[in-house]
């Protein structure tokens, strides 16, 4: 099996469950762990907390938000966490969704545009070659990863990223995806090996597979509500399920078991893993894991069976 990933919760977490998280991520030989944003929730300060409990696993944010901050802010603060883990912390940076930036009175604008002229400023801040700077900071190199789910952001992230970060997306769509990276990158003059593939890959590990299957029905069915992830259901032939939300349907009626098996991994860790293996074979460089519970599980429960199912 290839590089593997994680997450804390969505919906966030206390600071202690964190550092646990972080800790048995750690230990169970992931690669990295990240933090989801959702306000009032700070991915880059739960980066923070999982830089301090450890000491070998990346931690990075998964996805922050970047009308939520300045450029500088967010430079400012992951050159800290840099500092702290000695060079562990991957910047991944997304735009969220309309109906959340609207709730906080944020005008969108061009969304790929701006995370272009955002990118460009947070590196230029974090290597030091800024013009707005007055003082420099000496850490290693940030690196900076994008969400993209369509042509345009995954295009981008060829042209000025150090990673792709989809979510949800089965491995034929990833690899259209990663072919869009290609492009960028050959559009921008740049190597597209120094580029790292990740996919967030939600997993609903049970031994009883037809609950592991109703918990990522219920589990996901609230993205279908978001412009975006309907975007990416109809991309990936479900654009029957978009037109009854769209119409009116609950998405939690209307999410099948053929879309759920589509984009998460449900069911026993063997067959999780089997599946797994088709998201490599299609070129994914970092599994994101996403883990979920099924039942009623704790938060490092969770991470616990998620550990044991993909280490």
């Amino acid at each position: 099996m290839g590089r593997v990933a994680t997450i804390s919760p969505v919906w966030g977490c206390s600071v202690e469950d964190l550092r646990s998280l972080a800790k048995i991520a750690e230990e169970g030989g992931f690669e990295a762990i990240f933090s989801p944003e959702v306000p009032p929730y700070s991915a880059i300060t739960n980066a923070q907390v999982f830089a301090e409990a450890t000491k070998k696993i990346n931690v990075g944010t998964w996805i922050a938000n970047i009308y939520m901050r300045q450029p500088v802010v967010a430079a400012a603060s992951s050159l800290t966490i840099q500092e702290i883990t000695d060079g562990r912390m991957i910047l991944g940076l997304g735009v969220s969704h309309k109906p959340v930036n609207s709730r906080y009175d944020i005008d969108m604008g061009d969304p790929v545009e701006d995370m272009r002229e955002y990118v460009e400023e947070v590196k230029s801040l974090a290597d030091g070659s800024s013009e707005r700077l007055t003082l420099k900071r000496k850490q290693p190199d940030l690196p900076v990863y994008i969400a993209g789910l369509t042509k345009g952001a995954s295009e981008l992230a060829g042209e000025v990223a150090d990673g792709l970060m989809p979510y949800m997306c089965p491995p034929e769509y990833l690899g259209e995806l990663i072919q869009n990276v290609k492009n960028g990158a050959e559009k921008a003059g740049r190597d597209f090996s120094d580029i790292t593939i990740t996919d967030g890959i939600p997993s609903f590990v049970s031994d009883d597979e037809g609950a592991a299957i109703e918990a990522a029905k219920k589990g996901l069915s609230g993205y279908a509500r978001f412009p975006f992830y309907q975007r990416l259901i109809r991309n990936i032939g479900f654009g029957d399920v978009v037109d009854q939300i769209k119409d009116g349907a609950n998405p939690a009626e209307v999410f099948s078991t053929e879309l759920a098996e589509a984009v998460a991994l449900a069911g026993p860790a063997d067959k999780c893993r089997e599946k797994l293996q088709r998201y490599y074979d299609a070129g994914l460089e970092l599994a994101i894991i996403t883990p979920v519970p099924v039942g009623k599980q704790s938060n490092v429960e969770v991470m616990e069976n998620t550990v044991k199912a993909y280490s």
